[in-house]
């Protein structure tokens, strides 16, 4: 879990996607989706017909039981919205680290009407040692719960292609012209730096990323796709990464930053682990520091606030990528004047 901040809203920002092909949704028939209902209708129509669709990025909350009820207004709220799809960028909630907190986090999830595509954070198995849980142990039952079968979560569902039976939370799918591609890169230093075992975990779990990054990439290209959206848990450093400082995250943004370049068309890169929103343009160039003019940043909300961020395509429009930071009523604290 990072150093947590107060999340502020930022300016609207906008770059040039557009639509095409979508991906098929289905009935919810997960085995880790107890509360999803039988008959539920396919989502995206929009998308389907290569027309103008949203999907809303959530993640990070609750972290207290005050903030539970505050998610069941979100969860109601996007429902009314009605997005394509939500992602999920992790952090289902707070410890402790038990099979029991996993499955009311999923059946909370699950209340969603529209497909959940998610992917896991820190809070769920890298710091679960703080609690006294083994880590690798809690990431072995986040995988059996979460990622059972090729559909995502949500009372809608939509399958994606995982990529294997290993690293079942690194997924990909395509939807409306585009392609979305989830990425099990997580905070608190990705597990790294405190035991010999977390490092190797970590490395071979890195090794895998990299490699989906390309995957997805060349997937995209091969589609014909005029973007990809690529989203994960933490916040990789890019001020670390503009400064040349390495990290635990310097290999992942450097494969992001050669495909990016290849690839040459937008990118969305999603993200939650610090809790501010804002769209920016964080990704540099490693070799002479300039902005990678293609590549855009978003950062969703998260603890205390717990709001989503709604996400428009529309191919009709100069601008056909917009975010809108969307304020659920009744979530937003009190602030009292500063003196």
């Amino acid at each position: 879990m990072r150093a947590r901040g107060l999340s502020a809203l930022g300016l609207a920002a906008a770059m040039t996607l557009a639509a095409c092909s979508s991906g098929g949704t289905k009935d919810s028939g997960s085995p880790a989706s107890t509360t999803a209902p039988a008959s539920a209708k396919a989502a995206g129509a929009g998308g389907a017909a290569g027309g103008s669709f949203s999907f809303g990025v959530i993640g990070d909350y609750p972290y207290t039981a005050d903030q539970v009820p505050q998610f069941d207004r979100l969860v109601d709220a996007i429902n009314v919205e009605a997005p394509s799809f939500v992602l999920h960028v992790g952090d289902v909630g707070a410890q402790p680290c038990t099979d029991a907190a996993l499955a009311t986090s999923l059946a909370a999830i699950n209340r969603l009407n529209m497909p959940v595509i998610y992917t896991p954070g820190d809070n769920e198995w890298t710091d679960c040692h703080q609690s006294g849980n083994d880590p690798i142990q809690r990431l072995a039952r986040v995988r059996q719960m979460f990622f059972p079968t090729d559909q995502s979560l949500g009372k809608k569902t939509l399958t994606v292609t995982r990529q294997s039976a290993d690293y079942p939370e690194n997924s990909r799918f395509d939807f409306g012209g585009l392609t979305f591609v989830a990425l099990h890169e997580v905070g608190s230093n990705n597990g790294t730096g405190r035991t010999p075992e977390a490092d190797a975990e970590a490395a071979a779990r890195q090794t895998a990323v990299i490699a989906w990054i390309k995957a997805g990439f060349a997937a995209a290209t091969s589609a014909g796709s005029k973007g990809i959206v690529l989203f994960f848990q933490a916040d990789p450093n890019f001020d670390l990464y503009r400064l040349g400082v390495h990290n635990a995250h310097t290999e992942f943004l450097r494969a992001l930053e050669r495909e990016s370049i290849a690839f040459k068309g937008p990118v969305l890169l999603v993200h939650g682990d610090t809790h501010v929103f804002h769209v920016d343009k964080a990704l540099v160039s490693s070799t002479d520091h300039g902005v990678i003019e293609n590549v855009t940043r978003l950062e969703n909300f998260g603890s205390p606030d717990v709001e989503w961020t709604h996400v428009s395509v529309n191919p009709s429009a100069p601008e056909l990528f917009s975010f809108s930071p969307a304020i659920v009523a009744g979530n937003a604290p009190a602030h009292a004047p500063p003196p």
